[in-house]
């Protein structure tokens, strides 16, 4: 008990004798005026500081004189304590400041203790701030050098990152990724710029990386990112400009202006960003952004409108063609919103848009829309890339596929960092089977889009139809690991691997690919074909048991019922079909082929070649298996039509030679070549052409019933290689019934 008093005693004892000390030193620094006189400093280095900064600027001076003097003026603040402390400095020289016990008596001159103590303190001043001036020396130089490189470069590439939105209540992300979109297209437009494109910035964004790692992902030298923010329509907008190698920033700025005046603000940034970047000064004016709008009101419903549409839903796509509409009316001018309502429109449109699930308005009625927007946008402004591009877009889904490529390539003349332009023309280029031009399109979207799942697909794909097996592969990986929720990945290998021959890989994929997605109806087909060319009938039978596949396991009866060995139904349900559809020739042919395969071959004979009226001749040549020309080819032939024969098989002969001389590497072009060979009696080609189709991944199960090849069946290399085939089958057969099994 006593032990506790006493250290209660002690410890207030203590805490008084602290509270003194405290209160006499508080004291001291207001009687010897040692706040006033920082106070006093750091006002005047201030100024001091605002000075140089505008005569570094205004006389072009060495950029290191402003770090210079902040070290300087940063070196001497405890110089300034320390002799605020102890000395009075006036006109009547330098005394040394009375401590309390002196105040009733002269202070005595400045001792050796004192000035010992201030050279000291100048000293450990001095190295301190040579050594930070140091620092920032390096760190100037390593920005000069930034600059420096990023100048003298051929193409400065750089990614526009969204901007963060540091308004109070949060809600104004539609304009801090609005402005960031908006910089992205302005600055694609200028000369020397390669700009990736906003989707893929966003993305990565919201992945969580840094501004450094999103760059060195999307491959730039730089990055501009920043914040914003709006009070009562005034917009207040800070930006960086960041080097990728280093991290460092090579610039940064503020700016405030009204709402209303944004466009300005744009060209202001992108015209700073420029001047850093290339060896060249843009003044002001020369970088105008002409498809902005002085209404802050229809800047904002456009902002709001590209929210909408980025979010891809029926629903979304609905709401921001009203706000296109809204800000147009608005703003009648305002080029910007034509080209965005013209582009809702067209992805509202049924037909080919309306694969992505937004069709709700006839296709005709949505391009005519659409053109009078484009009209009204190119009116105002005649050198806007992204209205030629969905210009083009417009021509495209109307049928003139040279016309829609003649805008894509102005789109692309204007800005050539619009990526759109690119994925659209290859989608076009790739309808005229113009393939190796529709791969360097896509490569190029691919480069300015890496994240776009659209375009990374489908450059994966056709980089499978050009046999680049493994840098398709690194793709769809990549993609699995970037979209681990989707199922376009597990596709494009599936895709890959039947093509290469390997169908268990297919299998594989596919499984997955429907694990994830188990109503897709796509999915379920490109399962149950391998299955099927396996024989694995039993497999997909128990799949119609799953109320989702049923339906689609029904759309394969006449497979199912030849590998059960059925034919008497096959024929049966075939005969009965061409029956029920005498003006579909489609169902005669289906009904000829399989005749062909296990039936009568006469009247497989008969059934190609009847009705072929019927056939659009877009159609006739459907490659790579020139089908149905082909086998129309095998029956006239059959019935001594020896000129219609020839004359078939030489468009088919044509069109193959055309995609072999191109880059793709189809084992069904080689098939196609073992087929029109064998036809022509040119026994030795067309076994050549069928163990290259086989090498190329060729495994159609039916292969050894071909009527096409039938002059190769007494031929022993023939027999070696459907041996050869057979085999794989039965090999790849077995590991993938492990695959069900597990």
């Amino acid at each position: 008990m006593y032990k506790r008093r006493l250290l209660t005693r002690l410890f207030t004892f203590e805490t008084a004798k602290v509270y003194s000390i405290l209160k006499t030193f508080l004291r001291e620094l207001k009687r010897r005026a040692v706040v006033k006189s920082i106070l006093v400093y750091l006002g005047l280095s201030w100024l001091l500081l605002q000075i140089i900064a505008v005569l570094t600027s205004t006389l072009a001076l060495n950029p290191l004189l402003g770090s210079a003097v902040f070290v300087l003026l940063l070196c001497c603040l405890p110089l300034v304590i320390y002799l605020a402390w102890y000395f009075d400095i006036s006109f009547s020289g330098i005394k040394r400041s009375a401590s309390v016990n002196e105040q009733d008596k002269p202070a005595a001159a400045p001792g050796g203790p004192q000035w010992v103590g201030l050279v000291l303190v100048m000293l450990l001043s001095g190295y301190v701030g040579v050594e930070y001036y140091g620092v920032l020396k390096q760190q100037q130089l390593a920005k000069q050098q930034a600059l420096t490189e990023a100048s003298q470069a051929s193409t400065s590439t750089i990614a526009v990152l969204p901007f963060s939105d540091d308004s109070e209540a949060q809600d104004q992300g539609y304009l801090a990724l609005g402005l960031a979109e908006e910089m992205t297209s302005l600055l694609g437009s200028a000369a020397n710029f390669k700009v990736s494109a906003s989707r893929s910035s966003q993305f990565l964004t919201e992945q969580g990386l840094t501004a450094q790692q999103i760059g060195q992902r999307l491959q730039v030298d730089t990055v501009l990112t920043g914040s914003v923010n709006a009070t009562n329509n005034r917009l207040n907008v800070r930006v960086q400009l960041l080097d990728v190698k280093s991290g460092s920033t090579l610039w940064s700025n503020s700016y405030a202006r009204e709402l209303a005046d944004v466009a300005k603000l744009e060209q202001d940034i992108g015209r700073s960003v420029v001047n850093q970047l290339q060896d060249s000064y843009a003044a002001a004016g020369s970088f105008e952004n002409l498809a902005g709008t002085r209404s802050a009101d229809a800047y904002v419903l456009y902002l709001k409108g590209r929210e909408q549409y980025r979010k891809q839903t029926t629903e979304s796509m609905q709401q921001a063609r009203q706000l296109f509409e809204q800000a147009v009316a608005l703003d009648p001018e305002y080029a910007n919103g034509y080209v965005g309502l013209a582009d809702t429109l067209l992805l509202l449109a049924e037909g080919e848009a309306g694969e992505a699930g937004f069709g709700v308005i006839k296709a005709d009625i949505a391009t005519s829309m659409a053109q009078q927007n484009i009209d009204k946008a190119l009116t105002r402004q005649p050198e806007m890339a992204a209205a030629y591009a969905v210009k083009g877009l417009i021509y495209a889904m109307s049928g003139d596929l040279d016309g829609a490529i003649a805008d894509y390539d102005r789109a692309i003349e204007l800005n050539p960092s619009l990526a759109i332009a690119y994925m659209w023309k290859f989608l076009a280029l790739n309808s005229l089977q113009r393939f190796d031009e529709s791969l360097q399109a896509l490569e190029h979207a691919q480069q300015l889009d890496p994240l776009f799942q659209t375009n990374s697909y489908n450059l994966g794909r056709a980089l499978t139809r050009v046999g680049r097996f493994d840098e398709a592969a690194a793709i769809f990986q990549q993609m699995k690991i970037d979209y681990p929720e989707s199922t376009f990945a597990y596709q494009g290998l599936a895709d890959l691997y039947f093509s290469q021959g390997n169908l268990v890989g297919a299998i594989r994929e596919t499984k997955t690919a429907s694990q994830l997605s188990p109503d897709d109806q796509r999915l379920a087909h490109k399962l149950i074909s391998p299955l099927l060319n396996l024989g694995l009938a039993d497999i997909v039978k128990q799949m119609a048991n799953d109320p989702n596949l049923k339906s689609t396991v029904e759309l394969y009866p006449q497979t199912l019922l030849i590998l059960e060995k059925n034919f008497d139904e096959l024929f049966e349900q075939v005969d009965f079909s061409v029956a029920a559809n005498p003006e579909d020739y489609w169902v005669q042919f289906e009904a000829g082929w399989y005749h062909s395969l296990f039936g009568d071959k006469q009247k497989a004979v008969m059934l190609f070649t009847e009705k072929t009226n019927l056939i659009e001749q877009a159609d006739m040549f459907g490659m790579p298996y020139c089908s149905p020309a082909i086998e129309i080819a095998w029956a006239e032939q059959e019935q001594g039509n020896t000129q219609s024969a020839l004359d078939l098989k030489a468009q088919c002969k044509a069109l193959m030679t055309e995609q072999l001389q191109s880059s793709i590497v189809y084992s069904e072009l080689y098939y196609l070549a073992a087929r029109i060979n064998a036809l022509e009696g040119n026994k030795t080609a067309a076994i050549n052409a069928l163990s290259e189709a086989l090498d190329k991944g060729w495994r159609e199960y039916w292969t050894k019933y071909d009527p096409l090849l039938q002059s190769l069946t007494n031929e022993p290399e023939f027999q070696k290689l459907i041996q050869f085939l057979d085999n794989d089958l039965a090999r790849q057969r077995g590991e993938a019934l492990k695959l069900f099994s597990e």
